[in-house]
């Protein structure tokens, strides 16, 4: 994954921001159109990182953000490509000293190679830090705050350095409250039918635990993902107000 796709491009970084019309700004991020993806139903134009993202939701049922179902995915047309080509940039290290302003089809090459002020997105804090200053500033104490983990368990923010303690514990929790629940509703379910029903078998116990585990360290994995995208708060307005 490019830089561009990790930080996007904003507004104020566009020479001439005013003259670029609304349509080359991903209605998701909010951010200009990057690998511009077309949906063939709409014609709305998405991130290509963006919408992959948005489709693979398992909330959006493979509906485009304006409710095109199923949504297909196409290369935008030729003219965008072209439009999109005749921006000029500032180059996103202008803060560390770098004074370039590139076009759009020569900036991710600029960026990753050539800026004589290389930086990179840090890991665990997401800050933009240059390449030849990034050890110093993971282990200098407070240069470096971490990113708080989304829990997918409990919704909660939890600090990185107490991430993985605070998930085993939630799922010990949740996997506990999963099998008191299936107890439960077995008891029910023998004095509804008032017969009696075979105890439940320890090992088939122990598989659905193992399961919920590993269906939730699954999610732990997704959680380093961004749980929204800017964009779609308003994106679910339009579609309220054309409803």
């Amino acid at each position: 994954m490019s830089l561009i796709e990790v930080s996007g491009i904003d507004r104020d970084r566009i020479v001439d921001e005013h003259l670029v019309p609304d349509e080359y700004f991903c209605p998701i991020c909010q951010y200009l159109l990057w690998k511009p993806r077309s949906c063939s139903s709409c014609q709305h134009l998405f991130c290509e990182k963006c919408i992959q993202i948005w489709i693979g939701n398992v909330n959006s049922a493979n509906r485009c953000p304006f409710r095109c179902e199923p949504f297909e995915d196409r290369r935008c047309p030729p003219y965008v490509q072209s439009m999109l080509n005749r921006i000029n940039i500032h180059c996103r290290n202008s803060s560390f000293g770098c004074d370039k302003v590139l076009s759009y089809n020569l900036l991710e090459q600029h960026e990753n190679t050539e800026c004589e002020h290389l930086t990179q997105q840090c890991f665990d804090c997401q800050k933009l830090v240059l390449v030849s200053k990034l050890n110093e500033h993971q282990q200098i104490p407070g240069l470096c705050i971490p990113y708080p983990i989304k829990c997918t368990i409990c919704q909660n923010y939890i600090s990185k350095s107490l991430f993985r303690d605070h998930f085993h514990q939630c799922c010990q929790m949740k996997t506990d409250q999963l099998m008191d629940q299936r107890y439960q509703d077995e008891i029910l379910q023998t004095r509804t039918n008032d017969q009696l029903q075979p105890p439940i078998n320890g090992m088939e116990l122990i598989q659905n635990r193992i399961d919920t585990i590993q269906m939730y360290e699954h999610q732990r994995h997704m959680s380093r993902l961004p749980t929204t995208l800017k964009g779609v708060d308003e994106v679910r307005q339009k579609i309220a107000i054309q409803s």
